[in-house]
């Protein structure tokens, strides 16, 4: 017998203090109530995948998202939408910065992730498989070079004698 897949969660997102704290719990609880047989580490996936994606939305989409969750059958798939029409962009991160690196750990973590036009603003989406790609030390250490390599370079000295 076809099992039938659940019928996707939207829900608004404001900025404020825990905003993103609760659509990150929000988006568990969702995955929770399907009971979908994801991994412990694909479930860290999908919660650091969203902290990023929302954060983003709320900072650079004009204080408010909607999120959409939905499971494929294969992947749980999170789509935040906001009001910028700019694309996502991941800036070089200089070694002091407090930010900018949520693109690039996405990228590292999700199976795929995405941004396509939609009306006024954009949805940015990430996929995430029922068993994570990486975990562990294999995960961390591919997360950790990637933001490594995309720290920007001091110039080469000349060398004076």
């Amino acid at each position: 017998m076809t099992r039938l897949l659940p019928c996707p969660e939207v829900f608004r997102v404001v900025d404020g203090e825990d905003a993103v704290r609760g659509a990150r719990n929000h988006i568990v609880a969702v995955m929770a109530g399907w009971d979908l047989a994801l991994s412990r580490a694909a479930i860290g996936d999908v919660r650091l995948c969203a902290s990023e994606v929302i954060t983003n939305a709320l900072k650079h989409g004009g204080g408010e998202c909607e999120v959409r969750v939905q499971w494929t059958g294969t992947h749980l798939r999170v789509d935040v939408s906001d009001f910028s029409l700019l694309p996502p962009a991941s800036p070089k991160a200089g070694l002091d910065a407090t930010s900018g690196r949520g693109l690039t750990v996405v990228e590292q973590v999700a199976n795929v992730w995405g941004w396509e036009p939609l009306g006024a603003g954009k949805t940015v989406y990430f996929l995430v498989a029922a068993d994570a790609v990486l975990d562990g030390d294999r995960r961390l250490t591919r997360v950790v070079r990637t933001t490594h390599d995309q720290l920007p370079r001091a110039p080469a000295q000349a060398d004076s004698r």
